[in-house]
């Protein structure tokens, strides 16, 4: 049976609400759009929360540090359940683990978990690898001195042959126990192109050669069940669990009594549901599909014969935009673009209204050379200006902290268009001034280079500011076709960032690397730069701002820039 969409009034007709964590609640370091709000409804109405992750790489110090962080309000470490907290409670209601030696598949986190909560004594942890085994001897040399009570996998970066060889040995008596936090082989990472492997590796390599069958305590596997149940007493059936994976959390809810809410944030979809069906894996198929936004479509839910329908409700959704209205106030009242306006105008047409081109210049000057740079091109400037006073200096900056340092970036407004563009190109060729001025600066540096770009309609133009601030300079690089939807949620989330007169300017590029978008913000230091940013997640909808664009970027960076004496930016 499909799964249905749950109301949010019937969801909040439950007392324990299981969460999964990544793809869940948050994605990386960015919450789930509606997540933090809604969390905070359910502290307020006194429902018992409860974040369910497999991740046992974490502490718990660690889990709270980035929870509190993204503002989800009512969690505490009581809250945080994974098969770490699970496994120590296991071994601490166990007299006969109490000092007793583990030998350990996992890391440096794990270690310190179990022997501050369990009480053992962890060994095995960091690399263990052979050298010179070329003739066989390292077989000989394989040091079992130490029995351990139970051999524990998890997630290990160091995972080596001779880790799962002395884990083998070490189970060959029955007496010692084999126990696994999950049974994860991938684990999510900020580059889905890449398979990360997880702790279901190490322990699969173990079984195999072992032929022991261990315990685990990870979802979907039982353990788990039972100490909520034991330590939360909770009760299954007003219990809801919202996963984004079928083979761990909706299979885990689904075999332990608790109501099932796929949320379409995370790995699985719908498509996915619909193939274990067809496979006859009803245990993965969850009772029902939830987003925390209360605008959540059920359009992936309708089936075939309802197509006709969802295309008649774009249609009139579509008609019932004034036509006479601009892009921008469309923006601002929450209407979309019409995507189909894109085969009728350039991009730059529906997202700047300035007649102003910019320039930014990246130059790369000699270590050592900053002054003779500096001086150099204060000359290049002045003959610039006297040669074409409509072309402004804007910025001028060194570059502070970057991943160049002996860096110095200018931005240069041609406050007539491509016309001062045009003149600015001849005067580089028939000015003997302005060339030698240009070839000074050049010979200071090992690499120049420049983009032209536009601004944002709904980001204000460069205005001069007295000192002193310090400037950041984010760029993104869009997947291509993006600017209009990036465009789409910036012109709301701008609002967001506009208190502490911090926005300086947004432009997208022109002419140079394209899909770049350049962001400048200013900050009276470094500690009001952090005091700003922080507060800037604590406003509610900046969350759905940053979800939104997030998947759009291929990279990213920041650049905290000093100005320069000939910036009218100090």
């Amino acid at each position: 049976m499909s799964p249905s969409e749950i109301s949010r009034e019937d969801v909040l007709k439950y007392d324990s609400y299981l969460f999964d964590a990544d793809g869940v609640l948050w994605t990386g370091d960015i919450p789930i759009p509606g997540a933090t709000d809604f969390v905070a409804t359910l502290f307020r109405a006194g429902k018992g929360i409860f974040i369910i992750s497999n991740n046992s790489t974490k502490t718990l110090d660690q889990f709270m540090e980035k929870i509190t962080r993204m503002g989800f309000e009512g969690i505490s470490k009581r809250n945080i359940i994974t098969p770490a907290v699970v496994l120590s409670a296991y071994l601490r209601d166990k007299p006969e683990y109490v000092n007793q030696p583990i030998y350990l598949l996992g890391m440096e986190n794990l270690k310190k978990i179990l022997e501050g909560e369990a009480g053992v004594r962890c060994f095995g942890t960091g690399p263990d690898h052979f050298t010179g085994h070329s003739h066989g001897d390292y077989i000989l040399d394989l040091d079992l001195s130490v029995m351990p009570k139970a051999v524990v996998c998890s997630y290990d970066a160091h995972l080596s042959y001779p880790k799962i060889m002395k884990a083998a040995n070490f189970l060959r008596r029955n007496e010692v126990e084999f126990l696994v936090t999950n049974e994860d082989y991938t684990f999510p990472g900020p580059n889905p192109n890449i398979v990360i492997p997880g702790a279901g590796c190490t322990s699969a390599a173990v079984r195999a050669v072992s032929g022991r069958v261990p315990t685990v305590f990870g979802k979907p596997h039982k353990p788990l069940a039972d100490f909520l149940f034991k330590h939360e007493c909770i009760n299954s059936t007003s219990t809801i669990m919202f996963g984004d994976r079928l083979d761990t959390d909706i299979q885990f809810a689904n075999e332990n009594g608790f109501k099932s809410c796929l949320m379409l944030t995370g790995v699985h979809s719908l498509e996915d549901v619909k193939k274990a069906e067809e496979r006859g894996e009803m245990h993965l198929i969850p009772k029902h599909v939830f987003s925390f936004l209360p605008r959540f479509s059920t359009t992936n839910l309708k089936g075939k014969n309802d197509d006709n329908a969802a295309i008649k409700d774009a249609e009139t959704t579509t008609k019932s935009v004034p036509q006479h209205q601009s892009w921008l106030s469309k923006l601002l009242t929450g209407q979309q673009i019409d995507p189909s306006g894109l085969l009728k105008q350039s991009h730059s047409s529906l997202l700047s209204s300035s007649e102003n081109i910019y320039e930014f210049s990246t130059h790369n000057f000699h270590p050592g050379e900053k002054r003779k740079y500096l001086h150099a091109f204060g000359k290049y400037k002045r003959e610039v200006n006297d040669k074409l006073p409509s072309v402004e200096l804007v910025g001028s900056w060194t570059v502070s902290f970057g991943r160049t340092k002996d860096q110095a970036i200018h931005l240069w407004r041609y406050t007539k268009g491509y016309k001062d563009v045009d003149s600015a190109i001849d005067i580089h060729v028939s000015n003997p001034a302005v060339y030698d001025a240009d070839s000074e600066v050049g010979r200071l540096c090992s690499r120049r280079k420049n983009i032209i770009v536009k601004s944002f309609s709904y980001w204000r133009e460069p205005e001069q500011r007295p000192p002193s601030h310090v400037y950041d300079l984010r760029s993104y690089v869009l997947t291509p076709g993006s600017i209009i939807e990036w465009a789409n949620s910036w012109a709301k989330g701008i609002t967001f960032r506009r208190d502490a007169n911090q926005d300086v300017g947004g432009f997208f590029a022109q002419v140079g690397q394209l899909y770049v978008v350049y962001h400048i913000w200013a900050y009276p230091s470094m500690c009001a730069r952090n005091e700003t940013r922080h507060a800037t997640w604590a406003k509610p909808g900046w969350d759905v701002t940053v979800a939104n664009t997030v998947p759009l970027i291929k990279k990213m960076q920041s650049k905290i820039l000093t100005p320069t004496e000939y910036s009218q930016l100090q």
